[in-house]
């Protein structure tokens, strides 16, 4: 996937890209392969402005991503919920904040940041 997603992609096809691409980014952390988790850290930036463009429609698709099965594309979720639906996307963290490992941490991380109101916005 190019970093610009097409605005022609079903809200389905954007929720799949983001997946996956949620799904590699943190298998990468995990196994310490930094370019890759760079690269789909990329990806999931631009899927974000998309859904960010499709207004409500986009949001509906990333806050239901927030009950994936899946411990990253849950946590990426949350983390842009976390700008537009607190009491939603606090709670997912918090909860994935007790796991161990890179995604526990960052889930850590992204509350600290936003309680301390340091949470970049998003682009």
């Amino acid at each position: 996937m190019t970093t610009k997603p097409s605005q022609n992609l079903s809200i389905f096809e954007l929720v799949t890209l983001y997946e996956e691409a949620a799904k590699v980014y943190g298998e990468a952390l995990e196994h310490g392969k930094s370019r890759i988790a760079n690269k789909q850290h990329t990806v999931i930036g631009a899927l974000r402005k998309e859904f960010k463009r499709r207004g409500e429609e986009g949001r509906i698709a990333v806050v239901r991503m927030m009950s994936h099965e899946a411990k990253w594309v849950r946590l990426l979720a949350a983390g842009f919920v976390l700008r537009f639906d607190s009491q939603k996307a606090v709670p997912i963290l918090q909860e994935l904040a007790l796991l161990s490992g890179n995604c526990g941490f960052t889930a850590e991380m992204i509350l600290e940041l936003w309680r301390e109101g340091r949470l970049p916005p998003e682009e």
